[in-house]
């Protein structure tokens, strides 16, 4: 399962921002979006079963990329880590959910990722919002906003 994590190098580390910011409730409730994310991310998203395809798309485009295929392959745990994932956006973009992975460096810690995996991570990112008709505008503040975690993701 280490391996696996590196679909996270998209959504990880904003748990860490995300579960500081305020804990998430049971039930259609929503929780604020994580800094710099606006309120209505989540429904551009397409809600939770918008925010659940969007993460499959993700791990599909990650799948063909043979640049990050081979890790998941390899040591991943696909299903589990699309279920990790869905509830890491939901949380990120002001869903009711709590996540239940691990923080960024500890995800990524014993996986040495390089830029280039790091980067076909977020092409990856690209090409679901597109496949699921996410704005692209919603797009870029959910990247924006992880941005900042590739120092702990990006070890070698």
């Amino acid at each position: 399962m280490k391996l696996s994590k590196i679909g996270l190098s998209l959504v990880t580390g904003a748990a860490l921002l995300a579960a500081s910011a305020q804990p998430a409730f049971a039930g259609e409730q929503k929780t604020k979006p994580i800094l710099g994310i606006p309120k209505s991310a989540l429904d551009d998203f397409g809600g939770a079963a918008g925010v659940h395809a969007w993460v499959e798309s993700l791990f599909y485009y990650i799948m063909l990329d043979n640049r990050i295929s081979h890790i998941f392959r390899e040591f991943g745990n696909v299903e589990r880590q699309i279920a990790l994932n869905t509830q890491l956006e939901q949380m990120v973009l002001g869903g009711a959910v709590e996540y239940q992975g691990a923080s960024m460096s500890a995800a990524h810690a014993d996986l040495g990722i390089t830029m280039t995996q790091f980067n076909a991570v977020v092409e990856a990112a690209y090409n679901a919002c597109e496949r699921n008709n996410v704005p692209y505008k919603t797009c870029n503040h959910l990247i924006a906003a992880l941005a900042p975690f590739t120092r702990v993701i990006v070890t070698r």
